[in-house]
Formats: structure tokens, sequence, C-alpha cells
């Protein structure tokens, strides 16, 4: 088992030897953001903005994205009744997982991706008709 110092390092080496301009990771335990001088804003921070405001301006559909590149694992299906907060899904890196989870209560109206689907950041993945 490796500890984050070095798990930190290879992200890093990895990081440094990519064209990616910005890279976002988190496990249970501890979360790191990277970008590049000339990278732009932290794209999860845009995503959450982006969700509280359709959330606030109506009660229409609010549609996750996918926060990066990963192995898509659905835990709903349409029809399903979630709270702001609740897992729609996860997704596998390396068998690391990250939920995405709902932001608006509400009904799960349509997944948009397959299990174990090869999802890129910004996907849409689970759309929620908000209550």
């Amino acid at each position: 088992m490796t500890s984050p110092i070095h798990d930190i390092r290879a992200m890093l080496l990895q990081f440094e030897r990519s064209p990616l301009k910005d890279l976002y990771f988190r496990s249970a335990d501890w979360s790191l953001f990277l970008a590049r001088p000339d990278g732009g804003a932290n794209p999860l921070l845009a995503l959450e903005e982006q969700a509280v405001e359709a959330v606030v301006a109506s009660a229409q559909a609010i549609v996750s994205q996918a926060p990066h590149l990963g192995l898509f694992e659905p835990c709903c299906a349409p029809g399903d009744a979630v709270k702001i907060g609740d897992v729609l899904a996860r997704l596998d890196v390396l068998g690391r997982k990250t939920e995405v989870v709902s932001a608006a209560s509400g009904i799960v109206s349509a997944v948009r991706a397959a299990a174990n689907d090869l999802v890129e950041f910004g996907d849409e993945l689970v759309e929620v008709e908000a209550a």
C-alpha cells in the first residue's frame, strides 16, 4: 500500500508529462486539484455553480456531468426518487471511485450513459426532474 505522498508524486509526474491543463483527484481521505498557469478556472467549481444556479432559477431538469474521465457505474434508474446529495453514479479510474451526487431533489428522468461506458469530463450522465 502506498502513502498519499507517493501517489501525489506519481500523479505530478504523469501530469507534468501530459498535455492536460488541469487535473482533479478525490479519494475518501484527500483531494488534489492541479492546474497549469495557462489553464482555465477550476471546472469542478464551475459545475457546482451551474448546478446551484439551475436549481434556484426554476424547477426544470438538472443534468449531472462527469467531473473527470472514468468508467461509468450508475447507482440509479429512471423513475427513482432522489434527494440533494444522493449518489447518482460513480466514476471508476484505476480502481478509485468518485461519486456523482444529485444537485436537486426530484425524479431521475434519464440515465444518459450505460454501465461501464468510458465517459469524459463534462459528459452528461444523469438527468433529474427537480421537484
